[in-house]
């Protein structure tokens, strides 16, 4: 599977995983992979990364783990900092037409991936590139309405994203496809 094919199915499947928590006439907008601001470059970033998943923080832990958020204790921004995972570990951040959301990965077992049928299929798969593991089910860790998010920025080259609430508080994410929203 080429790269940009692979990176495709990657988005689609991680569209539909986030699909399965949205409330009957919602839409998303969009979905991605953050993780806390770590403060290393990006080349740090993306060489650390695990090679499966597009997108993952890095994986060293960084001296302050509160370092991309701005607001007192309470704020919505230290709610959603709260609910963060590890530097080690990615959580999806959802955009619907009715709310924002915290994804995190469950612990439960990935779906099971589908089993070549014949002959030609297993030898496919030994010569194509090996097939990712599916991506585990994603279990809801914070959420909030729609228009308690201000406003979403991009940094420069586009591997951060600072997230500003209507509270005045704000919080940096490291967001390597940030660019795509």
């Amino acid at each position: 599977m080429s790269e940009s094919g692979l990176v495709a199915r990657r988005e689609a499947e991680l569209r539909s995983r986030v699909g399965e928590h949205l409330d009957p006439g919602e839409t998303l907008e969009a979905a991605l992979w953050i993780a806390r601001s770590s403060g290393l470059p990006l080349i740090a970033k993306v060489t650390r990364a695990p090679e499966d998943l597009p997108g993952l923080g890095g994986t060293v832990l960084s001296p302050n783990p509160h370092h991309g958020l701005r607001g007192p204790v309470g704020s919505l921004a230290a709610g959603l900092d709260h609910h963060l995972p590890e530097h080690t570990t990615a959580a999806v951040l959802a955009l619907t037409t009715a709310r924002v959301l915290l994804l995190l990965i469950s612990d439960g077992p990935a779906p099971a991936r589908p089993k070549p049928a014949g002959l030609t299929d297993r030898l496919r798969r030994m010569l194509d590139r090996a097939e990712p593991e599916p991506l585990p089910p994603l279990t809801p860790a914070w959420h909030r309405p729609r228009a308690a998010l201000a406003a979403a920025e991009v940094s420069d080259p586009g591997s951060e994203l600072t997230l500003r609430f209507t509270d005045d508080s704000s919080l940096t994410v490291d967001a390597p496809l940030a660019h795509r929203l």
